[in-house]
């Protein structure tokens, strides 16, 4: 079993150690930027961020949350890791990869240093329970998918031309680890459904 297991989730590391790199530098660099520019661009949006954050805990104390309908919610959660998935069919994974993954930590980190900087802690805790509740399952998917998309990205290109469908780098560990992701994202719908608006009603007396 545990042989089995190494099989699935060894081979990025394995076989892609500068995808790692390039997707984790990519998106720490992303994250960075995003960081800088909630710190330092103007205050004109600060009233609106907190205004929109009191109404939002207002509404968490009353009960009246609203929750995405059933598309927009699985959109919003497979849309990054789903872009970095079909990045694994083509060469153009080579720039999309390293582009998408620095898009990805930018919109994170921005969302959530402009909770804290408008907010403070209870921003920060909004920011938390918004993202990264869910994030904590969705942003290592995103990455492992990611690392093999740029891997495989590679092998395309680097393939001589016309060289059979044999040898394109679509191993069975390829499809094993996208479908438990798959499984992991839809666990992130649930979360974000039922876990997260729970979590939110019973935190407001914190966040307040």
């Amino acid at each position: 079993m545990r042989r089995a297991v190494a099989g699935i989730w060894g081979t990025p590391a394995a076989e892609g150690t500068p995808a790692l790199v390039v997707t984790a530098v990519f998106f720490a660099l992303g994250g960075l930027f995003g960081c800088w520019i909630a710190f330092h661009s103007g205050g004109g949006g600060d009233e609106a961020l907190r205004a929109y954050l009191e109404q939002f805990l207002a509404a968490a104390s009353e009960g009246q949350l609203s929750v995405p309908a059933w598309p927009g919610l699985i959109w919003r959660t497979v849309r990054w890791p789903l872009a970095a998935f079909l990045f694994a069919f083509t060469g153009l994974g080579l720039l999309g990869v390293p582009v998408l993954s620095s898009l990805r930590g930018f919109f994170l980190a921005f969302s959530i240093a402009s909770f804290a900087r408008v907010y403070g802690r209870a921003g920060l805790s909004a920011a938390f329970l918004l993202l990264g509740v869910t994030g904590l399952v969705s942003i290592p998917v995103f990455l492992l998918l990611s690392v093999q998309s740029f891997s495989n990205a590679w092998s395309l290109a680097a393939r001589p031309a016309g060289q059979g469908c044999r040898e394109l780098p679509y191993h069975r560990e390829f499809f094993y680890r996208s479908g438990l992701c798959a499984g992991a994202l839809c666990v992130c719908v649930l979360m974000e459904r039922y876990l997260v608006p729970v979590l939110l009603m019973g935190a407001v007396s914190v966040l307040s």
